[in-house]
């Protein structure tokens, strides 16, 4: 509740009371036709009181009570690179990623994000290509997220640089790396894509 509301409603809250006080030293003299008025506008003044203020005062309280998380969600780090690439300051997102990628080794995300930002924004494949490599020997990667890496690499030689036999060489090490897997499926049936196309 902001102060105005807050001190508003202590104005109308002071004035109810004022306005009672001044029909209560009264009330013994009026007749009951003042009587009638005048409990009718206190009631309306207190009806519209409990409708207009403490009625969504008080669902406010419930909803906040039921709905929202009892702390605060504060930006973590991924968020903030992620706001960084929003805003156009790619080499800040890419310090950004990488300090998540320190910390956090066995994430992979950081990596592919790295990555498509030197690919995508800055138009550098051939630092996107060393970010995966330097990646792939530097961490030993679960089997899918080496699989995962290896797929993206061998995307960008095919698609970017137009290198159909390092392509080629890359789905080869998945089967070698992974044999009777889906990874190596994968790389089995995407090397048969790559020869219907030569």
């Amino acid at each position: 509740m902001t102060k105005k509301k807050l001190i508003l409603i202590q104005l109308c809250l002071a004035a109810i009371i004022l306005i009672a006080w001044g029909i209560y030293g009264k009330w013994a003299e009026w007749g009951i036709g003042y009587k009638f008025v005048a409990t009718f506008f206190i009631a309306i003044a207190l009806g519209l009181f409990a409708v207009l203020v403490m009625l969504p005062a008080l669902a406010d309280k419930v909803g906040a009570f039921f709905f929202s998380a009892p702390e605060q969600i504060k930006p973590d780090a991924l968020i903030k690179a992620a706001a960084k690439v929003s805003q156009g300051d790619y080499e800040g997102a890419i310090k950004a990623y990488r300090a998540i990628a320190s910390e956090e080794p066995e994430n992979r995300f950081p990596v592919f994000e790295i990555a498509k930002i030197q690919q995508d924004y800055l138009h550098d494949v051939d630092t996107a290509i060393k970010t995966f490599e330097e990646s792939l020997e530097e961490n030993e990667w679960p089997e899918n997220d080496a699989a995962a890496i290896l797929f993206r690499l061998q995307k960008i030689y095919l698609k970017s640089k137009q290198d159909e036999e390092h392509a080629k060489v890359l789905l080869q090490t998945v089967i070698d790396r992974f044999p009777n897997t889906r990874h190596s499926a994968n790389a089995h049936h995407r090397l048969n894509e790559i020869n219907k196309i030569v």
